[in-house]
C-alpha cells in the first residue's frame, strides 16, 4: 500500500511540475516593458506610444529597402523538450513588398544546438507587408533530437516601413497542446 502511495506522489509530483514548465514563457522581456533587456538588436527602438498590451512595445524602422533590420533573442530549452509554441502580437506600417517573396516585417526562427551551431533552415512564421493592425501570430513545432535553443528574430528583411512587437512568448507544451495547432 505504501508502494502505491508513494508511486502515486511522484506521478503527481512530475505532473505538476511539467505543468508549471509548460506554462512558462522563457522568452526574457517579451513584452519590452524593460526596453531592449535580453534582446540582440540591430536598430531596433521601443516606444511607449503604440503597443498591444502593458506600456511598451518593440519598433523596427527602416526608410532603406536594401538593408536588414531587425532584433533576436536565443531562449535555452529545457531539456527533453518536444513540443514549442512561440507568439508574438506584430503591427505593421508603411511596409513596402520586397523583391523576393520572402520579404517583409518578419518573425522567424532558427534551432541551434548545445555550441550555438544552426540546425537547418529558418523558419518563418510570419511575412508582412502593408499596413496592417495588431494581430496575433503563433507557430507550434516539434522540437527534433539535438535541438538546444531556439533563435527567435524580427526583421524588416529588405523592404522599407515600420513593424511594432510586443507580447512575444515561447512556451514549452504538451503533445495534445501541439496538436490543436494542427
Amino acid at each position: 500500500m505504501k508502494t502505491i502511495q508513494y508511486v502515486s506522489v511522484v506521478i503527481f509530483m512530475l505532473t505538476v511540475n511539467y505543468n508549471a514548465m509548460a506554462q512558462k514563457n522563457l522568452v526574457t522581456n517579451g513584452g519590452f516593458e524593460d526596453e531592449l533587456s535580453g534582446w540582440v538588436d540591430y536598430s531596433a527602438k521601443v516606444t511607449p506610444y503604440v503597443f498591444s498590451t502593458g506600456k511598451m512595445s518593440s519598433a523596427l524602422f527602416s526608410p532603406d529597402p536594401s538593408k536588414w533590420t531587425g532584433m533576436h533573442q536565443i531562449v535555452s530549452l529545457p531539456k527533453h523538450t518536444q513540443y514549442i509554441l512561440m507568439t508574438a502580437r506584430i503591427k505593421a506600417d508603411g511596409v513596402s513588398i520586397g523583391k523576393e517573396d520572402w520579404n517583409g516585417a518578419l518573425f522567424l526562427f532558427e534551432m541551434l544546438d548545445k555550441a550555438d551551431v544552426k540546425i537547418g533552415n529558418g523558419i518563418n512564421i510570419a511575412s508582412v507587408t502593408g499596413d496592417q493592425d495588431w494581430k496575433l501570430y503563433e507557430r507550434a513545432y516539434i522540437i527534433p533530437p539535438g535541438v538546444a535553443k531556439i533563435k527567435l528574430l524580427f526583421a524588416l528583411g529588405y523592404v522599407s516601413g515600420t513593424m511594432f512587437i510586443d507580447d512575444v512568448s515561447l512556451k514549452v507544451i504538451s503533445q495534445a497542446d501541439y496538436e490543436k495547432y494542427l
